[in-house]
């Protein structure tokens, strides 16, 4: 049988804030099921490297709503 991208898929793992993590190596053959979680769902996914977050996927609604709260405290 040959190898694929599928085969060495991992789950991305929710943590105790809501946001699931998965490792920044496994994410791109899951990225269209992530992007559907985040939009779909509510559903937030942070890519890590070395089990550090380095970038969230959210949706622009979340990130309109993060901006406007921090204009509203001078952030």
């Amino acid at each position: 049988m040959p190898y694929t991208l599928a085969m060495d898929a991992k789950t991305p793992e929710m943590q105790a804030d809501g946001i699931q993590d998965l490792p920044l190596t496994h994410a791109r053959a899951q990225l269209t099921q992530l992007i559907e979680d985040a939009r779909e769902r509510q559903v937030f996914t942070a890519l890590t490297e070395r089990g550090r977050r380095r970038i969230c996927l959210v949706t622009p609604e979340f990130v309109d709503r993060a901006r406007q709260l921090m204009a509203e405290h001078g952030d």
